[in-house]
């Protein structure tokens, strides 16, 4: 039984409707048990409105909630009884949990995690989001915004997580590219240009530099950067694609192609950004997240548990 722990608070819409997504996710997976955080009576009669019973969910009552808000230091030491704090003090607790999933705010997310479940090998977390290129293939992007200010040499660690994360995806050798203002190594600033060197140095999978206009070409299946420049290009990447399928339907091109194009963007449809680092993978999903993004991060979430990412984070790390 793969045990997934859900706060099903902190996020724009009602708790009730991100259930929903909880729900068929539990309909869905014979072997996933679902921990639902948040208010236990309204969620319960959420699920008798459905029609629906199951002995694979249980209820974690939580009083308060973390919102955007909230200073993420401030709310770690006075909402002990959020949805958020009573989810991953139950992972911290239960080691038969699996992963913790969240559309809580991310820095509440992040303090709440250092403090509660700690790091592997003393690594800094860091936010990882998988893409798609136009043939389909998974590639993931690091950081996407966890640390704004790195070093060099985080910036290799963060490759070697995002190696575990790949190959947990079914790819056996992932190459590795860093994100810079051109393909030469010379390129970039003070800390690309030394990344660049420790990466050549301590990563064989490492290709080199990778321009914005190459992330979707193939050419590396981790792309390496800080948080600032990862947030950004993540950001740009979406919007500029919902602005081209804007224009194309304003246009008159419509059908079920645009309509999957426009899925493959839409954060409410796919998803969130996997949190690694931490003693246990935390799935965090928009702030705008629906029933659907739900279900989606809960099987992210499954996927990562049945996989044992963190374990080959560790192997990444330690060589055994």
């Amino acid at each position: 039984m793969i045990k997934i722990a859900v706060d099903l608070q902190g996020a724009d819409r009602p708790q009730t409707e991100l259930a929903e997504g909880a729900f068929r996710a539990v309909r869905d997976n014979e072997d996933l048990f679902l921990y639902l955080c948040g208010g236990r009576q309204e969620l319960e009669t959420c699920m008798k409105e459905q029609g629906f019973t199951s002995e694979r969910i249980e209820f974690v009552d939580a009083s308060q909630v973390i919102t955007n808000s909230d200073d993420p230091a401030e709310a770690f030491k006075e909402k002990k009884d959020s949805s958020l704090i009573r989810g991953m003090q139950l992972c911290k607790d239960d080691p038969e949990i699996g992963g913790f999933v969240t559309c809580g705010p991310t820095g509440a997310i992040f303090v709440s995690a250092l403090m509660l479940l700690g790091r592997i090998a003393r690594v800094s977390p860091m936010l990882l989001v998988e893409l798609s290129r136009p043939d389909g293939t998974p590639f993931c992007v690091v950081d996407c915004g966890a640390n704004v200010d790195c070093r060099a040499e985080k910036l290799v660690d963060f490759a070697r997580m995002g190696i575990a994360y790949m190959k947990a995806a079914g790819v056996s050798e992932p190459k590795v590219g860093l994100l810079s203002n051109g393909a030469e190594d010379g390129k970039g600033s003070a800390v690309v240009k030394s990344a660049n060197k420790l990466l050549r140095e301590q990563i064989p999978q490492f290709t080199g530099n990778v321009e914005g206009s190459g992330v979707f070409t193939g050419s590396a299946d981790v792309i390496v950067c800080d948080g600032f420049s990862g947030n950004i290009l993540l950001k740009t990447t979406e919007g500029a694609a919902k602005a081209a399928i804007a224009e194309l339907r304003a246009m008159g091109v419509s059908g079920e192609a645009v309509d999957k194009l426009y899925a493959k963007y839409d954060h409410n449809i796919q998803g969130g950004a996997v949190l690694l680092g931490t003693k246990l993978p935390i799935i965090k999903g928009h702030g705008a997240a629906a029933s659907q993004t739900v279900y989606n991060i809960i099987k992210a979430a499954y996927k990562l548990a049945v996989n044992r990412i963190n374990e080959k984070i560790e192997r990444e790390f330690t060589g055994a």
